[in-house]
Order: structure tokens, then sequence, then C-alpha cells
């Protein structure tokens, strides 16, 4: 068995959806215009580069005070709910992950390597494209922002999917063999903080800028040497 495990980021990594993130708390906050008193628009640069990385209810207090409208726990809640929805009813438009993904989970798997998904997203929206993308079985742990205390950028989501991991297997796993796929700024540190090397990818942000977080970048996960990937990890092309 490998010496360490790959964790997959999923908004960006697995599924195309952060674009569909961003337009859905925008249809938000123009349906909920007078909850906050005031018009809120979230720019492409705003999103990607600072509230790609929060879970929901995070990223909207983020959202609300950089607006400068002190955000309440239900003004949040209802915000959160109606994103949610305005999400979810797009979901059905998606058909086919990410390039390469289907490849590197396959060749992971028939050497047995230790597999997860830390996100900050929610399970139920995670689960739901897993199963449209028949790709639920590649996973034997998966930890969403349900799951923790504190959302990435903080490594707490990677830190406990690596120790589930290491239970479900009953292995010790070494970090130094294992690798985070990441797409966010935030997402990288969080990996790293986590003691654990980090690929970008470059789906949300350009290259050049995803290789000043990570360890390693590629411009999608099909451009990903498998030899190299077998290096990290410690195994046998």
């Amino acid at each position: 068995m490998s010496k360490g495990c790959v964790i997959f980021a999923f908004d960006g990594v697995i599924a195309d959806t952060e674009s569909l993130h961003m337009t859905a708390f925008n249809m938000t906050y123009e349906k909920h215009a007078a909850d906050p008193g005031k018009k809120i628009h979230i720019s492409p640069t705003s999103y990607f580069t600072k509230y790609i990385v929060y879970g929901d209810r995070e990223g909207i207090g983020h959202m609300l005070r950089d607006n400068g409208v002190q955000p309440s726990e239900t003004l949040v809640e209802t915000l959160s709910a109606s994103k949610d929805a305005f999400f979810r009813q797009g979901l059905g438009t998606f058909a086919e992950p990410l390039p390469g993904v289907r490849k590197v989970l396959a060749w992971l798997e028939e050497r047995a390597i230790p597999r997860a998904i830390c996100s900050g997203g929610r399970r139920n929206e995670i689960i739901e494209l897993l199963e449209i993308f028949k790709l639920r079985h590649h996973f034997d742990v998966l930890v969403a922002i349900e799951d923790v205390r504190f959302g990435k950028p903080e490594p707490e989501g990677y830190n406990k999917a690596f120790d589930m991991l290491n239970m479900e297997y009953d292995a010790e796993l070494d970090k130094a063999f294992s690798l985070v796929i990441e797409d966010s700024a935030g997402g990288c540190t969080a990996g790293k903080e986590a003691g654990i090397r980090v690929l970008g990818v470059a789906t949300s942000l350009p290259l050049e800028e995803v290789q000043r977080h990570a360890t390693y970048a590629v411009p999608d996960l099909s451009h990903l040497d498998l030899k190299v990937l077998a290096g990290w990890l410690g195994v046998n092309y």
C-alpha cells in the first residue's frame, strides 16, 4: 500500500462549479437587495481572488462586511439558503468532471492509493455531483464545510481528511508522500499549513498565479505526468 494519500478539493478541481457559485451569490444579492439595504455585486476578480476559498456562510459574512453591512445571523442564514437554492438549480447542467479527473482517479484506484475530498462546499452538493459523474466510489472520505469549525485557508479540513484516511485504512500514512490538489490561493495555503505538498490546477486562477501558491502547478489534471505523481506518492508507475 502507498505511504501517502491524495486529497482533492472539489469545486475547481473535480467540477468546474466556481462560476456557478459566483452567479448564485449574485442572483441571491439581486433577489434580496432589500435585506442588506443596498445593492451588492461580486465581481469575478473579487470572487476568484478572495471569496472563492470560503464556505457559503463565512463568504457571505465577508462580502457583507466588505460592502459596509454588518452581518446578522438571520441575514446570513437567509442569504445562504437562497444561494444554495440558486446553486442547486444549476447542478443539472453538469455532466462531466474537469479534464483528467477520471484518468487520475482510475490510476490512483489501480494502485490502492487512499483518496479523500476536502471542500468548502456543502456535503449534499458534492455528493450530488459525484453521483452525476459516477465518481462517488472513488472517495473513501469526504470532509465538507459542515465537518469543520474553521474552513480554508485554515488547515483543519486537510488535517481531518488525512487523519480519517489513516483510520479508514488502519494505516500509517506519511504526509511527505501525500498530495493535496487545489485551485485557489487559500486552498493551497490550507494544504501547505497541513504539511502536505500541493498540486495546483489553473481552473480559477491563471497558471502563473497558481504557481505562486502551490508546490507544483498544471493547467488541469490532463497535463499531470503520472510518472511524476508516482514519485511524489512513493509508488511504482
